[in-house]
């Protein structure tokens, strides 16, 4: 009878330990599962913010791009106003230039590039 009675007790102290640890588990699993639930939850509100801040980042890009070109076409219109107004050289060239006039004595070459 003891056999049985020693077999008994082993059986329930398995048991014993191995609920606990199905338990232990279990709440690992969940505790890891509330995390990634909240990650994803965290992850799924701030993706259209960032969404949209990628998309103001590259129109910024884009406008300042547009800036640039804006600002390099404005100081050659700049430059080329203050050479009209001020070089009586630069001003005979250019309505020389238009108006397919040349000085006695000068030779004009034109090149003009194919269209393509």
């Amino acid at each position: 009878m003891k056999f049985y009675e020693e077999e008994d007790d082993f059986v329930v102290k398995r048991r014993r330990r191995n609920e606990p640890d199905f338990w232990h588990r279990l709440n690992r699993v969940l505790q890891v599962l509330v995390v990634a639930g909240f990650l994803l939850t965290v992850g799924v509100m701030f993706y259209p913010v960032w969404q949209k801040q990628n998309d103001m980042r590259l129109r910024l890009l884009t406008l300042e791009a547009e800036k640039n070109g804006k600002t390099a076409t404005l100081a050659k219109s700049q430059r080329q106003l203050d050479l009209l107004r001020n070089d009586r050289e630069y001003l005979e060239t250019i309505a020389r230039d238009r108006l397919n006039v040349m000085k006695p004595g000068e030779t004009i070459f034109r090149i003009e590039l194919p269209r393509s």
